[in-house]
């Protein structure tokens, strides 16, 4: 178990889910065909793959950036949140929650204040339930 000391939470493998990633073009299979067609490969969870378009990807982060990183973190958040829960219930179709998914990506960044390039060549946002946050990880 490892100890955050900005937080003081206790973090344990358990406490963090990863909810939304942006797989490389390393990776391959579906998500480098996605890549191969321009667009962003967008994994919610280990089974829900979607892509955004360079115009989708334009527009959300021309509204995120709009937003004071306050206002993106507290958003990141509870969204985070929701969308941890929606993971545990098994009743739920993953596909319903593409959308908040995508937006939690955005949002995450520009609290982070991740430079959009560098993250959607490969990213990883995970969610920290000790610390009510997220965290977002490059893999580029």
């Amino acid at each position: 178990m490892a100890f955050d000391h900005a937080s003081g939470v206790a973090n344990t493998a358990a406490s963090k889910s990863i909810l939304v990633s942006c797989p490389p073009l390393s990776s391959g299979g579906i998500a480098g065909d996605i890549r191969s067609r321009g667009n962003i490969p967008v994994l919610f969870g280990e089974a829900c793959l979607f892509e955004l378009t360079p115009e989708d990807v334009r527009e959300n982060w021309t509204e995120t950036r709009k937003l004071r990183r306050e206002v993106a973190s507290a958003m990141a958040a509870e969204l985070g949140q929701r969308l941890c829960l929606s993971m545990a219930d098994q009743d739920d179709e993953p596909e319903t929650h593409a959308g908040e998914a995508a937006a939690c990506l955005f949002l995450a960044l520009r609290h982070r204040d991740v430079p959009l390039r560098h993250a959607l060549a490969g990213c990883r946002i995970t969610w920290n339930q000790g610390r009510h946050s997220e965290d977002v990880e490059c893999m580029q």
